[in-house]
């Protein structure tokens, strides 16, 4: 019975803590886009990799890039709104890459990075995080060359655009949280056929 207990506890824990620990997850694709979900506050965001190239393939320029989210029916991200999903995502400890399997980079870059309205009369501010960052960066009043070209190099062509939408598009759970939750199930029921064995 204890080790039931116990058991049932743990699972339910570390449940918890996975939940807290997966801030973004995988969601269905909406207007031709891939998307992740904010499971904090529940929004949809763009991948970051939708937009990769875009510029260098067939000249899109921020603008086009905001006007085609904003078609799709997501709102061009507030540097406030950037920074309340970032602040959910701490960097460090191998953080990154399992961010970027998630929110999109652009290859071979090892680079998430994309532009959000900066507030101050110019639309183009951009957020990033490189894989060796410990923390991630902001940058208002970038012009759109710059956002969109890191300086003009057509290398680096890949930016992404930080957008979402508030909707009920269902995240996919992760593997590891059903287990623990299943664990949890399977515990209480055990837990209840012992009583009603007693009773």
């Amino acid at each position: 019975m204890k080790f039931i207990r116990t058991a049932i506890a743990a699972a339910i824990l570390g449940a918890t803590a996975l939940g807290a620990q997966a801030a973004v997850v995988n969601s269905a694709d909406v207007g031709g886009f891939s998307t992740f979900q904010d499971t904090i506050t529940g929004r949809v965001w763009l991948d970051m990799d939708n937009f990769f190239d875009a510029a260098a393939t067939n000249g899109t320029t921020g603008a086009a890039m905001i006007a085609a989210a904003q078609n799709a029916g997501f709102t061009f991200a507030l540097r406030s709104d950037v920074e309340q999903l970032l602040g959910s995502l701490p960097l460090g400890a191998g953080q990154w890459s399992s961010y970027a399997s998630i929110m999109g980079y652009g290859i071979p870059r090892q680079l998430i990075w994309g532009m959000y309205d900066d507030s101050n009369g110019n639309p183009y501010g951009y957020a990033w995080a490189w894989s060796t960052n410990s923390e991630w960066d902001f940058q208002n009043n970038a012009t759109d060359i710059n956002v969109i070209q890191n300086g003009g190099s057509p290398g680096s062509v890949d930016m992404g655009i930080w957008a979402y939408q508030t909707g009920s598009i269902n995240a996919v759970a992760e593997p590891g949280s059903l287990a623990l939750i299943g664990l949890a199930m399977a515990g209480l029921g055990a837990l209840r056929r012992r009583k009603q064995q007693a009773g």
